[in-house]
């Protein structure tokens, strides 16, 4: 690292970095301008582009004072930036901070009040992130959509956008939007490039480019815009309206942007080996992601002594953590076992699970609340708005305080009390919006309160007291696919949509911007090796069958691929996502044609190819892996063909493999490194 000017100087530059990536700050006419450096940013660095915009009440902040910069250079080389404005009420820290291992820097911001007897000021503007590039050529920007009630046969499609000068600027909505059921909404992550788009999903343009992710589960929003010589990206939140507490700063959204070389596969893995280190919660053993049983398909029926039988048929299967779905409860919202269905409470299930070697969980819709819940009865202030829209539960507001404080302390002891190991965060959009005026949050700010606020302190309190338990974010089945989230919990539902279709088409979209195991697909048809199979690519693999009635046939499918699932996760899970084959929209439950997706491992030597066929297309289909080692032989093993092949990387890369199936049908291929 190093300081080009002492911090007390009008005009002061400080650049930080690691190797071939520097980051510069500048303070000069009392704005903080950034820009990256590196030789694969789009002409080797982005152009300065303002930092510092935060509005209080319809007003920008000026910041006129540079109060002090701090700099660290251990693990994670960090720039803090520290601004003041002209009344001397406010203060905003900028930090920036960059990765030895990964050409990434992080920015993240706090503003806070300098005098806590001033009257708290209302912001209602910030922007997330600001980036400009100076570029020679027309540039893509490629997206990917989040699940969405709305759109059942387009969901989680990775979408090239071409930025052309002067055309409308390209907007994209991010995070938990209630308008989910309307209108579809973006993981928080985009990657773009100079050139054309892709002239087809199979064959991949290449060359250098950036890509961002978002760190904010409430609503925000991300415009593109190009001129002739540059583009702009730029995020805000949505309808924001926080007082400034005196007690509690405002968190900024955080942000981050890396850099990479190659097609849309490299810039996900990128990405994903960025999240793995510094974003997502350690794996909580070598084993993970487990393979899971879930209780839905039991519905309201289940019962202590039907799921201790299923307990067992688990443990047969090598099922690794059991799962109590919506229906254990006494009711939404009121957080302890149902006396009726089980009268001992969840203990014995929890300890038999244990006792077989499996871990145990339940599922929390954390934000929801029945009408007939003791707390609702109680406070029935504490609802956003009443209503059905969740089973006959209304939203309780995540963003008053003593919603909070009672949510943690239900979770916090049912965990402790019913030995808990694993929760399912759930429910119907967490970002409602309140305006209440007699809520701790200001009115019409709960997308910040509900989110950050308020979601993100429950989730930190439980984990904090209970450090080993794993946490899932299903959040209405994919519909809050963010960084934030990707912070706070292990993994994430992609796809409430259950048909064997469209897990494929879920994981095949989200892992561009989220590493496998951080994408769970539900398999809720019945068992057959198709259905089987079509659940094992990516995150946990659940199961939520009615398991207890299955005959000799449908276990022996089911065991056979949750082995496969075992033996193929780690190279899932650590492997660099080739997309190869994409599903084409769901035109149907079961799908149309081909689709392939491979994992290869970092080090090139092993590799696993996933093919499937649904309904109609040709009897054969050529695939094509990528991703292999130049030069090199491979030897490639078909699962169910049965038979052996020796090729060359090469060879397989242009000629291609000859996969022939059944409709609908699998096949696993692994391809295993000959030589050295």
């Amino acid at each position: 690292m190093s300081v080009e000017h002492p911090v007390w100087e009008e005009h002061t530059v400080w650049e930080i970095g690691h190797g071939d990536l520097r980051c510069r700050v500048e303070w000069r006419g009392n704005q903080l301008f950034w820009r990256l450096i590196h030789p694969l940013a789009p002409g080797g660095r982005t152009q300065p582009a303002t930092i510092s915009a935060v509005a209080v009440q319809g007003q920008p902040v000026q910041w006129t004072r540079l109060v002090g910069a701090e700099q660290n250079g251990e693990n994670v080389s960090c720039l803090k930036v520290t601004l003041e404005d002209a009344t001397g009420r406010l203060r905003l820290a900028r930090a920036f901070e960059l990765f030895p291992e990964h050409p990434f820097v992080r920015v993240w911001g706090l503003v806070e009040r300098v005098n806590a007897e001033d009257v708290p000021p209302l912001i209602d503007d910030v922007e997330i992130l600001r980036l400009e590039l100076g570029v020679t050529q027309p540039v893509t920007l490629l997206h990917v959509e989040q699940f969405s009630w709305a759109y059942p046969k387009d969901f989680f499609t990775p979408r090239q956008v071409s930025l052309r000068p002067y055309i409308v600027p390209h907007e994209l909505r991010m995070g938990s939007f209630p308008s989910h059921y309307t209108a579809p909404s973006s993981c928080a992550w985009v990657a773009l490039r100079e050139g054309p788009p892709d002239p087809s999903d199979e064959t991949p343009g290449s060359g250098p480019g950036l890509v961002i992710g978002i760190e904010f589960n409430g609503k925000s929003r991300l415009r593109a815009w190009a001129t002739a010589d540059s583009v702009t990206l730029e995020s805000c939140i949505d309808e924001l309206a926080h007082r400034l507490r005196s007690d509690e700063p405002f968190e900024m959204p955080a942000f981050f942007v890396g850099c990479y070389h190659g097609d849309w596969d490299e810039a996900g893995y990128v990405t994903q080996r960025f999240a793995e280190a510094h974003v997502h919660p350690p794996m909580p053993d070598e084993r993970y992601p487990w393979v899971q049983y879930n209780s839905w398909k039991y519905g309201q029926e289940i019962n202590e002594s039907q799921q201790l039988a299923v307990l067992e048929r688990c443990a047969e299967l090598g099922i690794e953590v059991v799962v109590l779905d919506l229906g254990w409860a006494r009711t939404i919202g009121d957080w302890r076992p149902n006396p009726v269905k089980f009268p001992r409470g969840l203990r014995p299930i929890a300890e038999r699970a244990h006792a077989l070697g499996m871990k145990f969980g339940v599922h929390v819709a954390i934000a929801q609340m029945a009408p007939d819940a003791p707390a609702a009865q109680a406070h029935p202030e504490w609802l956003a708005f009443g209503g059905d829209d969740y089973y006959g539960a209304g939203a309780i507001c995540l963003g008053h305080r003593p919603c909070q404080e009672w949510l943690i302390e239900s979770l916090v002891r049912l965990v402790a009390e019913e030995q808990l190991d694993y929760i399912i965060q759930d429910g119907e959009d967490v970002v409602k919006r309140c305006l209440r005026t007699d809520h701790t949050h200001a009115p019409g700010d709960s997308n910040y309160a509900n989110s950050t606020a308020g979601l993100d302190r429950v989730i930190q309190a439980v984990r904090r007291a209970h450090p080993h338990l794993v946490w899932e974010n299903c959040e209405d089945g994919g519909c809050m696919m963010t960084y934030r989230m990707a912070r706070l919990c292990h993994t994430s539902i992609t796809v409430d949509n259950i048909a064997t279709y469209a897990t494929r088409q879920g994981i095949y979209g989200a892992s561009y911007p989220f590493s496998p195991r951080y994408s769970v697909r539900y398999m809720e048809d019945e068992p057959t090796p198709y259905t089987l199979r079509s659940a094992i690519f990516g995150g946990p693999l659940i199961l939520m069958q009615r398991i207890g009635d299955w005959n000799e046939q449908e276990m022996a499918d089911a065991k056979r691929a949750i082995a496969e699932y075992k033996r193929l996760r780690s190279l899932i899970r650590n492997g660099k996502v080739i997309h190869l084959v994409p599903p084409r929209h769901n035109v149907e439950r079961y799908g149309r044609g081909w689709d392939a997706i491979q994992a290869v491992s970092p080090d090139q030597m092993r590799s696993v190819v996933m093919v499937y066929r649904a309904l109609g297309g040709p009897d054969e289909r050529m695939i094509c892996p990528r991703g292999l080692r130049v030069g090199k032989t491979y030897r490639v093993r078909y699962a169910d063909a049965g038979r052996t092949e020796v090729r060359s990387a090469e060879s397989l890369h242009t000629d291609g493999l000859t996969v022939k199936l059944e409709e609908p049908g699998s096949e696993i291929i692994e391809l295993e490194l000959m030589e050295m």
